[in-house]
């Protein structure tokens, strides 16, 4: 009885120091049944070709972000940093500056999309489409900014709670997709408009737009890089669906369909725990505490995350059949569902340039770069040559590249604190 109760209070006390990154992370997988649900609705009452164009010009989103140059990406790094060594005003430079260059960015797309736009002729379709489109990215440009300054635990409380408004928001109003495709784009920008409003609201640092040239430069010094090693990191992840994109019938890419689903699902917890940890560590550099407390912590979350993951990979091994079940068009997916259950527990190594980032090492973030896309390649090529499975290709790929990769990360990060520890800089 005792045992039991040492071990109830141990699960407790965890819970409640960590309540708040459980609140972010749960939050952040609420999104994808409502994403799912409004997914469905969408492909079932909007014609393919209508949404084919909202397809079309949501490419631009992407493309638009290379307009902030990583800017914000600086942002992310230096604001808390300063706020950790107690530069107030610095770090209100730097978030002034980056607001500013954020509306800049928004002015320009503003004035150069109907320019472009004029050379083509659209439809009311397509113009109605591009008007939202625009009008997504430019909040979009300024939800990342806001996003960025979020950093407490009390401001991360709040975050979560913003989310879970605009989540609630978009299961409300996802009955407008009944009245077809404008109502379609009244839902979408609903959406981001709540998410900017509520953010706006509750920012934790409130800057007015200016101009710092030499905190601009120092921005884009430490962002631009970071912005073009997570952009080709971005890239490197899809490797394996081009692949199977170039070299697969269309039925086989549905049936890899459930498959890239529950790697995406499984993502969110190292993208959600990167985003809640890296502003706080960030922070702790700030305060001039040691990059080997940061370290210890990183393996913590390595371990935890590892043997958490991989118990409910266990799990989902022998609930998994009831997926053919409730879907039975896909129960061919199901061998390889499970087989792409050992990919779970190795997800973690999108955190491996964590450290790199934070301690500011390009040349080791360009390592982790060029080994993960290296061991991408390498394995799908050697791979391919004994598999004739194309979907088991690259399952097997990512298999052992996210174990490879997560252990080089590892050995990266050890070797950056040691070096760093050596030359007595931190």
């Amino acid at each position: 009885m005792n045992t039991l109760r040492i071990k109830t209070n141990l699960i407790s006390n965890l819970f409640l120091r960590n309540k708040v990154l459980l609140k972010y992370i749960s939050v952040s997988y609420l999104s994808i049944p409502v994403s799912l649900i409004t997914g469905f609705l969408a492909f079932r009452k909007i014609d393919p070709y209508l949404m084919g164009i909202w397809t079309t010009f949501s490419v631009l989103e992407t493309y638009a972000t290379f307009m902030r140059l990583g800017v914000i990406n600086g942002m992310n790094r230096e604001l808390p940093f300063a706020l950790g060594e107690g530069k107030k005003e610095k770090a209100d430079k730097l978030a002034s500056t980056t607001l500013g260059y954020t509306i800049i960015n928004i002015i320009l797309l503003c004035i150069c999309t109907p320019f472009l736009l004029s050379k083509f002729e659209l439809s009311t379709h397509h113009i109605a489409t591009s008007i939202i489109v625009v009008f997504r990215i430019s909040l979009s440009f300024y939800i990342t900014f806001l996003s960025g300054t979020f950093r407490s635990e009390d401001s991360f409380n709040k975050l979560s709670n913003i989310h879970g408004v605009v989540i609630l928001m978009k299961l409300l109003f996802c009955p407008l997709i009944f009245y077809g495709f404008y109502g379609f784009l009244a839902y979408e920008i609903i959406a981001v408009i709540t998410n900017t409003i509520l953010l706006h609201k509750y920012r934790p640092i409130k800057v007015k737009p200016q101009f710092h040239k030499q905190e601009f430069i120092h921005l884009l010094k430490i962002g631009f890089p970071i912005f073009i090693i997570s952009s080709a990191i971005s890239y490197l992840d899809t490797i394996p669906k081009l692949y199977l994109i170039k070299y697969a019938v269309p039925e086989t890419i549905g049936i890899y369909a459930p498959v890239a689903m529950l790697l995406s699902v499984v993502a969110i917890l190292p993208n959600s725990l990167s985003a809640y940890m890296y502003p706080k560590f960030s922070f702790h550099l700030g305060e001039a505490k040691q990059a080997e407390d940061i370290w210890n912590k990183l393996l913590k979350i390595y371990f935890t995350s590892f043997v958490f993951v991989s118990f409910l990979a266990a799990i989902g091994y022998f609930f998994i059949d009831y997926f053919a079940y409730f879907f039975p068009k896909y129960k061919n997916s199901l061998p390889y569902l499970k087989l792409s259950l050992l990919i779970c527990p190795f997800v973690f190594f999108r955190l491996g340039n964590m450290l790199n980032v934070l301690l500011k090492n390009y040349t080791f973030m360009i390592y982790f770069s060029v080994f993960y896309g290296i061991i991408q390649l390498l394995s799908i090529y050697i791979i391919s040559r004994v598999e004739v499975d194309l979907i088991n290709v690259i399952i097997y790929s990512q298999i052992i590249t996210s174990l490879l990769v997560l252990l080089f990360g590892i050995f990266l990060n050890r070797i950056l604190i040691l070096t760093k520890i050596k030359e007595k800089k931190i």
